[in-house]
């Protein structure tokens, strides 16, 4: 972003005089955040990828996804919105597509930092929402993507051309692949009876802590109808511990309870719930292989990130495979027999 731009975003939200330059955050994988200081406060403005702004539909999905932030901030939800501009969340500015939200002082946890309390507040939290059962009439419902046979091999023939340093490590694997992507179509057929709107992302990343009981969810731009099963196991094994490879029941099980406590329901099966999850990591791999091949890349440093990110998904994707029986049998614990 220029001067220009940042002076016409202040004047046009109101934020005052910028009293120094853009300073870069970390921590976002796809989009770019920029902390501005001004003379009416501190704000973080997002600047939106513009290879994923270019397919259709984007803005109206950005402008439902900050509505549902907006409904959940007012039904008590610790839930940021961006600040509106004549009633809208996203503004382009040139070629820049923006939102801004107000700054919030905390910390966003490691995996191997989390511990049990921390896990009980998050499954209370994601209880809350979905007992709140939302009503988004736009929303369109989700779709449970196909995953053909050929992506996975021709991305990993152009990778290897490229000399891509994950082509052969990738390839090792094709068979499994395949085979995961049977197992989550499968589940979808399942898991498509029950949707509640939600976050759909409530990892680490996305949850700024102030103090050990206050915190703000943040990030709400994959928000949309989700089945609930599949995303407290999702949620849960985020925060158990899945990046490290080691998932402890001492945190799963307190997400469970708390969840379950404030009304939650756990409807499906563990294991299909399991095999749903899956799915979002084999989308997440599909997206970073194409990305390290320059797709949705706006430039050399994000087709680095997705060349970083496709063993760390694999990775995960293997854990959940090896240990997904018995995950499963954690999930059936508390699963409700209405």
């Amino acid at each position: 972003m220029d001067v220009a731009q940042v002076e016409y975003l202040c004047n046009s939200y109101g934020l005052g005089d910028p009293l120094k330059e853009l300073q870069a955050v970390s921590g976002g994988l796809l989009h770019r955040m920029w902390r501005l200081d001004t003379t009416q406060g501190t704000f973080a403005v997002k600047q939106l990828n513009p290879v994923i702004m270019q397919k259709p539909h984007m803005l109206t999905s950005y402008r439902l996804s900050e509505h549902i932030a907006a409904e959940m901030a007012s039904h008590g939800i610790p839930a940021v919105a961006a600040l509106t501009r004549n009633g809208d969340p996203v503004q382009v500015i040139g070629t820049q597509t923006l939102m801004v939200y107000r700054w919030l002082d905390g910390k966003t946890l490691l995996p191997e930092h989390v511990e049990p309390a921390q896990g009980r507040v998050m499954g209370t939290l994601l209880g809350q929402m979905h007992v709140l059962n939302l009503h988004v009439a736009e929303l369109p419902q989700p779709e449970w993507k196909h995953f053909r046979d050929d992506d996975w091999d021709l991305l990993t023939v152009h990778a290897y051309d490229a000399g891509i340093s994950w082509a052969t490590p990738v390839r090792s694997v094709m068979h499994k692949l395949i085979e995961w992507s049977k197992l989550y179509e499968q589940a979808g057929e399942k898991l498509s009876d029950t949707y509640v709107v939600s976050h759909r992302d409530l990892d680490q990343k996305n949850v700024i802590w102030q103090d050990a009981q206050t915190l703000w969810l943040v990030d709400w731009e994959a928000a949309g109808l989700v089945n609930p099963t599949m995303e407290l196991v999702s949620m849960a094994l985020d925060w158990s511990g899945l990046a490290t490879g080691v998932v402890r029941e001492d945190i799963f099980t307190p997400i469970m309870e708390s969840y379950v406590n404030v009304g939650g329901k756990v409807r499906d099966a563990g294991i299909d719930a399991l095999y749903g999850v899956m799915g979002i990591w084999l989308s997440w791999l599909l997206f970073n292989m194409r990305r390290s091949l320059g797709e949705s890349a706006l430039d050399e440093e994000e087709r680095q990130a997705g060349i970083r990110e496709v063993p760390l998904v694999i990775a995960r994707l293997r854990t959940l495979a090896y240990y997904a029986e018995g995950w499963a049998k954690w999930v059936d614990r508390w699963r409700s027999q209405e």
